[in-house]
């Protein structure tokens, strides 16, 4: 869908970022698995990058481990603010220290700064000042960003659905990759490292690309389009179900079996990963989205497939040992 980018060009995704400083937050304390972590290092050339970049700040982390020593800093809340702050010096980096040529994005820290927040398999249901709704799903960050001039709204990443109010003021939906202005809707907005996606339900909404702002594409309810910085895919039909996570629900229609876990994995903390061998088998279900393990568990039992555990937070989806 979108051309990839050379290892020692492409900016270091800000999950990969995040991964890194909680690992090293996890190593500091002494709860990280060695082997665990080496994995993780070994799974991508990105994980590599990011690791290589936390050992080149030694000096800037120093102070961070003295403070995990007191026992009181141990809850599961001082470490996740310890990691922002390890990530914020990640990120602070990318101007002075580069791997190759590459730099750092700055969308990483506006993420974890953001006012408004969800955890994986979280959804947050926002009244907007206007009367209009912001229903957020699992592992999003966004700003509210009010003015006499215009409404808008900043998806740092993650998936939101939008019902905006009758209001004189436009109303703008902010991404890395582009703007979406609403034309009187109810209209879904989905942002990764890749890309966005915006889905239209009702009425329509015009879509400029960031680096294209003079060039505007319309879609009308029923129309999806898929969008980077600097082009668009082709206008596609809202696939059927698309907004069942607003019931709690996943519903696949002859997915294959990697596209069911890959959505699944938004909703569980860590690593949830599909071996290569069961990847395309096809699967169809509904699948509520409160209790990840225990649809894993359903999935296995029905499709002959077993959960192999790492760690509790590393997991991968294969064939059933016989």
């Amino acid at each position: 869908m979108f051309a990839p980018s050379t290892p020692h060009s492409a900016p270091i995704p800000r999950k990969v970022l995040a991964a890194a400083a909680h690992w090293h937050v996890e190593l500091q304390c002494g709860s990280a698995d060695p082997a665990a972590l080496q994995a993780w290092r070994d799974a991508s050339a990105e994980h590599e990058r990011a690791w290589v970049l936390l050992r080149r700040m030694d000096g800037q982390l120093a102070t961070i481990p003295q403070a995990l020593a007191l026992p009181a800093l141990q809850a599961a809340q001082q470490r996740r603010r310890t990691a922002a702050k390890v990530l914020a010096m990640l990120v602070a980096a990318g101007g002075g220290i580069v791997l190759g040529q590459a730099g750092l994005q700055s969308a990483p820290w506006q993420a974890w700064t953001a006012s408004l927040r969800t955890a994986p398999g979280q959804r947050r249901q926002v009244t907007l000042a206007d009367g209009g709704r912001l229903e957020m799903n699992t592992d999003s960050a966004a700003d509210i960003d009010y003015s006499a001039a215009r409404r808008r709204i900043r998806l740092h990443h993650g998936e939101v659905m939008i019902t905006t109010a009758p209001d004189a003021r436009p109303f703008l939906v902010e991404t890395p990759h582009g703007v979406i202005r609403a034309l009187g809707t109810r209209f879904g907005v989905r942002c990764d490292d890749g890309g966005s996606t915006v889905s239209v339900y009702e009425h329509a909404v015009e879509v400029r690309c960031a680096a294209r702002a003079d060039a505007v594409r319309r879609l009308e309810a029923g129309q999806q389009l898929s969008f980077t910085a600097s082009a668009g895919d082709a206008v596609q039909a809202v696939p059927a179900h698309q907004d069942s996570w607003l019931r709690g629900m996943l519903v696949a229609a002859d997915w294959p079996l990697q596209q069911l876990v890959r959505e699944l994995a938004r909703y569980r903390r860590g690593r949830l990963a599909c071996d290569a061998g069961v990847a395309q088998r096809p699967v169809t279900g509904t699948y509520r989205l409160d209790d990840i393990d225990a649809v894993l568990e359903s999935l296995c039992a029905s499709h002959g497939l077993q959960v192999t555990y790492f760690t509790r937070y590393w997991a991968t989806v294969s064939a059933r040992s016989t």
